[in-house]
């Protein structure tokens, strides 16, 4: 009962720091500019995740002393980091068909700066 006593406040701020933030024209751009950093995220996460898991299959290789099993393990360790590399790749190659098809250019983003 006592929310519906809160009148909503009616303000509008000027941030010049997001690219279209308070232009409603700039949508398309500002929608492009979060994919793009989205993708260089992950691209960022699952270029690490590659390095450590395959660093790791390399190490479980050389650890296993010879057990058919433990190498066995370590090759498809080794195995899937590279098919998660070849996704990384392919995404690469989608997104620039998508830049090519919608005419955007998500992969060279200008970053926001204050001032």
């Amino acid at each position: 009962m006592n929310l519906q006593l809160i009148k909503p406040a009616h303000a509008q701020i000027k941030n010049l720091a997001i690219p279209g933030g308070d232009n409603p024209d700039g949508s398309n751009q500002q929608f492009a500019i979060s994919v793009a950093t989205l993708w260089q995220t992950i691209i960022i996460v699952g270029g690490l995740a590659f390095i450590l898991y395959f660093l790791y299959g390399g190490l479980q290789w050389i650890t296993a002393g010879g057990d058919k099993g433990k190498i066995e393990e370590a090759r498809n360790k080794i195995t899937q980091g590279l098919i998660g590399l070849a996704l990384l790749a392919a995404s690469y190659v989608i997104i620039k068909f998508i830049e090519t098809a919608i005419g955007l250019n998500l992969l060279n983003i200008s970053w926001p700066t204050v001032g």
